[in-house]
C-alpha cells in the first residue's frame, strides 16, 4: 500500500509539472503546486477504485454464484467478504475475490484470489480457472491492483 502511494504521489508530481508548464504567466503568484500535487495524488489513487466498483455495480451483479463456487473449488475455509470486477467482456471477467478465512494464527485472516470466469449462454458466469494472491495458509504474499485485503 505504501507503494502504491507513493506511486500516486509521482504521478501527482508528474501532472502537477505539467499543469505549470502551460498554466498563464499572468497568474503566476498564485499558484500552490503543493496543493495541486496534493490533488492529483489523491485523484490519482482513488480511481482504480472506483472504476471497479463502478464496474462491479454496472457488470458484477450476476457474479456472485460463480465468485462463491470459486471459494468451494478452492476451498476455502471462509465467508465471502467482497469480490470486485477489473475487466470484463461478453463471455469473460476477471475479479478480485477477498474472503474472510479462519486460521490457526487469525480467526479472520483476509485471502485474496484472482478469479477468471467464464459465460455460459444457457447458465451463466461459471468459475474458469483462479489464483491466489495473498493467503498465509497457501504461503502466498501478493498483491493486487489496485490492493484489496
Amino acid at each position: 500500500m505504501i507503494a502504491y502511494m507513493v506511486g500516486a504521489l509521482i504521478i501527482g508530481v508528474i501532472l502537477t509539472l505539467f499543469m505549470s508548464i502551460f498554466r498563464s504567466v499572468k497568474s503566476h503568484d498564485d499558484f500552490r503546486s503543493w496543493r495541486w500535487m496534493s490533488l492529483f495524488a489523491i485523484l490519482t489513487a482513488i480511481a482504480p477504485y472506483v472504476f471497479s466498483e463502478i464496474k462491479t455495480k454496472m457488470d458484477g451483479a450476476d457474479m456472485q454464484k460463480a465468485v462463491e463456487a470459486t471459494l468451494k473449488s478452492a476451498e476455502v475455509n471462509g465467508k465471502l467478504a467482497y469480490y470486485r470486477l477489473q475487466k470484463s467482456n461478453s463471455t469473460t471477467a476477471t475479479v478480485i475475490i477477498v474472503s474472510k478465512e479462519k486460521t490457526s494464527i487469525n480467526n479472520s485472516e483476509s485471502c485474496v484470489l484472482i478469479a477468471h470466469l467464464k459465460k455460459d449462454p444457457k447458465k451463466g458466469w461459471k468459475p474458469d480457472r483462479y489464483e491466489f494472491i495473498d493467503s498465509f495458509d497457501r504461503g502466498k504474499d501478493g498483491v493486487t491492483f489496485p490492493p484489496y485485503w
